[in-house]
């Protein structure tokens, strides 16, 4: 069964009822020096944001004055995701991957059109600073730095990210997981 959460609808409804603004606490990410490990594994402490989404998939983020840090994990032996730029796919730089069963690391900068996405331009590949994967456990790890100056432009106020996850080892399955985020910058 598909489940889908829309972070900005949810808190916004809770601030409605709750009349507070506290809510929108943790879903900041000003810039900070904690440099995340790029690594494959996502450790307690190491991001400066993170929320995990039903038990189904964890969204971290951490981002200095240069670089965006971003680690998802899904509970899955398929593939999951982070984008950037839009809360639907459409638009969205797509950073996506998976481990093989021969164990190597498939990834690829995929870019959003419409309800699909295919491979990147040049712009959204030369954006990757470093990635890595790890799957263990029936969960799966992608952790990626990406130029912050290709998605944070001066004065901006919020980030639009999106997460996603497939059951799949592939980059074309239909996604059994997925959400988006507004990510507060100041």
């Amino acid at each position: 069964m598909m489940k889908t959460i829309r972070i900005t609808a949810v808190m916004t409804a809770l601030l409605l009822a709750a009349g507070t603004s506290a809510l929108f606490a943790q879903d900041k990410l000003p810039a900070g020096m904690a440099k995340p490990v790029v690594d494959g594994v996502v450790k307690a402490g190491e991001y400066s944001y993170t929320h995990d989404f039903e038990q189904q998939l964890t969204l971290s983020a951490s981002r200095t004055a240069d670089t965006l840090y971003f680690g998802v994990v899904g509970s899955t032996s398929g593939w999951v995701a982070v984008g950037l730029g839009s809360e639907r796919m459409d638009g969205a730089a797509i950073f996506i991957g998976y481990v093989g069963t021969d164990g190597k690391v498939q990834f690829k900068p995929q870019l959003g059109k419409g309800h699909r996405h295919g491979d990147a331009t040049s712009d959204i590949s030369g954006s990757v600073v470093s990635y890595a994967m790890k799957e263990a456990g029936g969960k799966t790890t992608l952790e990626v730095a990406i130029k912050a100056a290709d998605f944070v432009k001066s004065g901006q106020a919020s980030l639009d990210v999106i997460f996603a996850m497939g059951d799949q080892k592939s980059f074309s399955q239909y996604h059994t997981y997925r959400g988006a985020a507004s990510l507060a910058l100041k």
